[in-house]
């Protein structure tokens, strides 16, 4: 798992370290990523709160793409898909 954020490095390293994640947080600050994957706001400016599943072949299985920064997925609808890798 890891999680992409716009922000510069620090602040992700901070926000990672305040909610002890046991993750990467990676620093996407030319929004090159963010792009790609289609989940800038394209009002604000930037990202829409997002989550892809990836199999083992590098394939995007499962994804939610949220429309506001409170749009996001139950964590029992991230979990069911996340069985289904298994």
């Amino acid at each position: 798992m890891i999680a992409i954020s716009a922000d510069p490095p620090a602040d992700g390293q901070k926000v990672a370290s305040e909610m002890k994640l046991s993750y990467p947080v990676l620093s996407d600050v030319f929004k090159n990523f963010i792009r790609q994957y289609g989940v800038l706001h394209p009002q604000e400016g930037i990202a829409r709160p997002s989550m892809f599943l990836v199999d083992k072949t590098g394939k995007i299985v499962w994804s939610y793409v949220g429309q506001e920064a409170s749009d996001r997925p139950p964590i029992a609808t991230v979990l069911q898909q996340v069985e289904k890798l298994k």
